[in-house]
């Protein structure tokens, strides 16, 4: 018996309900750290606080979104954890993960120092602050998707719980201390991947490997080429307004920013990364084993999903987001007066979910291209609509500067998803004859 019949044999997939349900409960998980850091970091320091803790957490976003295209997202569409060698293949998928997170250290360090040089002490600092945890944060993310390639997102689940309680810890231990350190809230953050990394050493019985990393992200580069231009591009287009208004807005312009920005981006997320970790694989089998019909029904499904549960969100931002705002980030940074610009991110963000379905389709035929340039589209109009509402209208004028981009986005991705309908219809006709 080979190893991948081993692992089918031992790891028979749940009922796809189920593994929607886990998979959405750890999507949460994984979101809350997330969540409590930047809500610890406007405690502790106010908007300005949280302001440079986020120019950071942006430049990590760009890290987690090429280390999914490059290394997490090819591994699914090839179905490299049920192959028969598939230990090797998780094997050379940590390493190429630990080259990503070596090369963003080297270029974290080197955008410090400009930083610094540039006289911006408090981001160039909190970057460098970011540097020791890179690997460790991008490796427990790794692990993660590898329990969604398996089709068992109930080790991610455990994975992630593991990062949450260590960080909890940490986090509850500054707070006793009286800590207003950014620097050591980033440390506790950074300590939950830790422990998240080396539990997935066990979970999964991988021994680290010290090269074949580079080899394999340049055998893959075919196909995560384009992924990873998409996801650059895609993070350019949705990430581009903070790192615009960290220079345009200042510190603390960027903290109210990122707070009324998390406040629908934060729930969102979930929904939206658990729709692509339980879409991707179920996209990618139904495609193989049903054609254009399975793959279309699985992206239909995934798409009316994710609008519905991101329609409830933005009502209740949509109605009470003064009030969630005041309470989550605290009265006293002037939060509550920024509600206008969750509303316009919530406009943005349901514009984005009628993509879902579109994008499950391009990645599952291998059409990533399309992605790229819709993505690339979003992205120039970010970067010119930011830089001229930013200084006419302030916060608000930034985050409004959003829904255009994703408009804009969106009809591009839907008339390449219908190139790659056309493209697979031509294909299985001419396999029938």
């Amino acid at each position: 018996m080979t190893w991948g019949q081993a692992v089918q044999r031992r790891t028979v997939p749940r009922p796809a309900t189920h593994r929607v349900a886990v998979t959405t409960l750890d999507q949460g998980m994984s979101s809350v750290s997330n969540f409590l850091v930047g809500v610890a970091a406007a405690r502790i320091s106010g908007a300005k606080g949280l302001g440079v803790f986020s120019f950071a957490y942006v430049c990590w976003l760009l890290l987690a979104a090429l280390h999914r295209a490059l290394v997490t997202d090819p591994m699914a569409i090839e179905n490299d954890a049920w192959q028969p060698d598939a230990p090797g293949r998780l094997r050379r998928g940590l390493a190429a993960e630990c080259s990503l997170g070596l090369g963003a250290m080297a270029l974290s360090v080197t955008l410090a120092g400009i930083l610094l040089l540039a006289g911006q002490r408090g981001y160039g600092m909190e970057l460098l602050a970011f540097v020791p945890w890179l690997v460790p944060l991008v490796v427990q993310d790794y692990w993660r998707w590898v329990g969604f390639m398996q089709k068992r997102p109930g080790k991610a689940l455990a994975n992630d719980t593991v990062f949450n309680v260590a960080f909890g810890v940490v986090l509850v231990l500054l707070v006793l201390a009286h800590s207003h350190s950014i620097v050591a809230l980033t440390a506790a953050w950074g300590i939950g991947g830790l422990a998240g990394a080396v539990f997935g050493l066990w979970q999964y019985s991988v021994r680290p490997m010290g090269r074949g990393g580079v080899t394999m992200l340049r055998s893959r580069l075919h196909m995560s080429k384009w992924l990873g231009a998409n996801s650059a591009t895609a993070w350019g287009a949705s990430q581009v307004t903070a790192l615009i208004a960290a220079f345009i807005l200042g510190p603390a312009g960027l903290g109210h920013l990122r707070a009324a920005q998390t406040l629908v981006v934060g729930p969102t997320l979930v929904l939206i990364q658990a729709g692509g970790s339980v879409g991707l694989p179920e996209a990618s089998a139904a495609l193989a084993n049903h054609g254009w019909a399975g793959l279309r029904r699985v992206a239909r499904i995934v798409t009316g999903a994710g609008m519905l549960s991101i329609g409830l969100v933005g009502a209740i931002v949509a109605i009470r987001g003064s009030w969630l705002l005041n309470l989550i980030y605290g009265s006293k940074g002037g939060f509550g007066h920024y509600w206008l610009s969750s509303d316009f991110f919530v406009v943005s963000v349901l514009i984005n979910s009628m993509g879902l379905g579109a994008i499950l389709i391009l990645k599952a035929s291998k059409q990533t291209r399309g992605l790229f340039i819709a993505s690339i589209v979003g992205l120039l109009a970010s970067l010119v609509l930011v830089s001229v509402l930013a200084k006419l209208y302030g916060v608000p004028g930034a985050a409004a500067a959003s829904i255009p981009s994703a408009a804009l986005s969106l009809l591009f991705m839907l008339y390449f998803k219908r190139l790659a309908r056309m493209d697979l219809a031509r294909g299985e006709a001419a396999a029938m004859r």
